[in-house]
């Protein structure tokens, strides 16, 4: 793995002797916005749902006077964006994951300068082949044409590079896959999962909390939302009193 960070190094440094390497634009990414809907029961019932599915025993939610449509559709608002931000996160982590095992075999390399040295007409292409079909095909004229770096091989699997002064695809065997590099190294990948990691942990506290402080509220306005004799769901736990405790405490003790 070393070999190929090595070459990639001096391939790059080659380039910036010869003239500038261009850099490739960045984009931005515009992040969604969370689009209004109108108050109804089934909406409500959703998020009361998702609320008490947060709250343990150690939690007392108050139940309050039903609040204006307005407030209420603030909160459903809320929640309901921070269920996405959450299930984006938890998206991007497995996105991430899949990615981390892509590049595992390849080590970790600059990949914006692989990038930059093919706009300069260097170009660097990942293939993976089995092992034991690679090994019957090195003594064919594709391996020295094609200037062959093997990087990581296992039995069952060889993970090597070309590196050609053209956009062509090298002669290589029919046998061989071609791999499409992350646009970042290992190490960024690991950073960016560990990061999302705790960003879920803060957002899943800071959900539960929210679930405790308007729990009462939806449950409230759903009340009212519905018809006479509707029935309504449970709250979330049952609370004992003090003296329930302490009576059932004492209970326990009786012989």
């Amino acid at each position: 793995m070393t070999e190929l960070n090595e070459l990639i190094e001096r391939l790059y440094k080659q380039g910036i002797e010869q003239g500038g390497l261009p850099m490739p634009p960045t984009e931005i990414p515009v992040p969604p916005i969370p689009n209004e809907e109108e108050v109804d029961t089934r909406r409500m019932l959703v998020v009361l749902n998702e609320m008490g599915a947060l709250l343990n025993e150690d939690d007392q939610p108050k139940i309050e006077e039903s609040p204006s449509e307005e407030a209420l559709l603030r909160v459903l608002n809320h929640w309901e964006a921070m269920k996405q931000s959450m299930q984006g996160i938890k998206e991007h982590m497995q996105s991430l994951e899949q990615d981390i095992v892509k590049m595992q075999p390849w080590g970790d390399f600059d990949v914006m300068k692989v990038e930059q040295l093919s706009h300069h007409g260097c170009h660097i292409r990942f293939w993976k082949m089995n092992s034991e079909l690679l090994s019957s095909r090195l003594a064919e004229s594709w391996f020295v044409d094609c200037n062959v770096l093997i990087v990581t091989q296992d039995i069952e699997m060889t993970y090597f590079i070309t590196v050609t002064d053209n956009e062509d695809r090298p002669p290589v065997p029919a046998e061989a896959e071609e791999i499409i590099i992350c646009p970042c190294p290992v190490s960024t990948l690991i950073m960016l999962q560990t990061r999302d990691k705790d960003t879920l942990k803060k957002m899943e506290t800071l959900l539960g909390d929210y679930a405790l402080v308007h729990y009462g509220e939806v449950y409230s306005a759903l009340r009212k939302k519905l018809p006479k004799g509707t029935e309504l769901p449970q709250l979330a736990v049952h609370h004992e009193t003090l003296s329930e405790k302490l009576r059932r405490f004492f209970k326990g003790t009786k012989k």
